[in-house]
């Protein structure tokens, strides 16, 4: 890790685009790595802070790297964001990428990620495996999936909006759900881009902690939230997906169950 690398730090990734991250180094860790942390979709990286109990775990499990997407938190606004370049694994990936490597953040990589980011950190372990040693997914939305009229409906306006306004119009009007608007924008390049990649790597295990409130009660997508996760699931032997009785942050209801498996992965490693 670069000594001159803060705590905080906004990184100019290129000419016009700047992100936000934050690092917590833990050189006791017998983790040589890093664990990275991909936040759900219109969240910053408070929500893995907002339950002290997790962030003290993690912490306390391996060096850390949290970091906000355009538009969220303390990284501004991405200017190539438009109609016709709408928000995508790819996107995302690309960037986070350009942030580590900047930042000289050790790999390799424990990626944790919570709903629509697992689309996101999917990508970036599919397009990666040799930098990542495990992937934990809490509550992903699954590889291929429809999200429910619903969800469309509440964001239809912007999306009108966004296919003939600037992406500077609709961060000024719509500010907090710029980001879910082009991301639902870019779901069907979004979703073909992690099928064009194919499966993740065997070598790499992957973790699925789903919600039982997220099926029963919110209902986002109209496929089966549990079964659908499954698609994620490759054949290494320590891949698996179980559920907790919680709403769709398990990190802040029951962050134990989550860290307990971050702490899987490290002593197994």
């Amino acid at each position: 890790m670069n000594s001159a690398f803060s705590i905080g730090t906004l990184t100019k990734i290129t000419n016009d685009v700047t992100i936000y991250s934050e690092y917590y180094p833990n050189p006791k860790s017998k983790f040589s790595g890093t664990i990275i942390f991909e936040n759900g979709a219109g969240t910053d990286l408070t929500e893995w802070k907002q339950n002290p109990a997790f962030i003290n775990c993690a912490k306390q499990a391996g060096s850390i790297f949290l970091y906000d997407r355009n538009s969220l938190g303390n990284s501004p606004l991405d200017p190539n964001l438009s109609n016709t370049n709408p928000q995508t694994g790819k996107f995302v990936s690309d960037k986070l990428f350009k942030l580590l490597k900047k930042n000289k953040v050790k790999s390799p990589y424990i990626f944790v990620a919570h709903s629509y980011g697992g689309m996101y950190a999917g990508y970036f372990v599919l397009k990666h495996p040799d930098l990542v040693k495990g992937f934990i997914m809490v509550d992903p939305v699954p590889k291929n999936f429809t999200f429910t009229n619903k969800v469309i409906i509440s964001h239809k306006v912007g999306m009108e909006d966004a296919k003939t306004h600037s992406s500077d119009f609709i961060y000024k009007k719509y500010r907090a759900d710029t980001e879910t608007i082009y991301e639902l924008l870019g779901l069907d390049t979004a979703k073909k881009e992690v099928a064009d990649l194919g499966e993740i790597n065997n070598n790499i295990p992957i973790i699925i902690i789903s919600s039982i409130k997220m099926e029963n009660e919110i209902k986002p997508i109209n496929e089966d939230w549990f079964n659908s996760q499954k698609q994620w699931l490759n054949t290494n032997q320590r891949s698996k997906i179980f559920t907790v009785n919680t709403g769709h942050f398990i990190q802040q209801e029951q962050p134990e169950v989550v860290c307990n498996q971050i702490r899987s992965l490290i002593d197994k490693n």
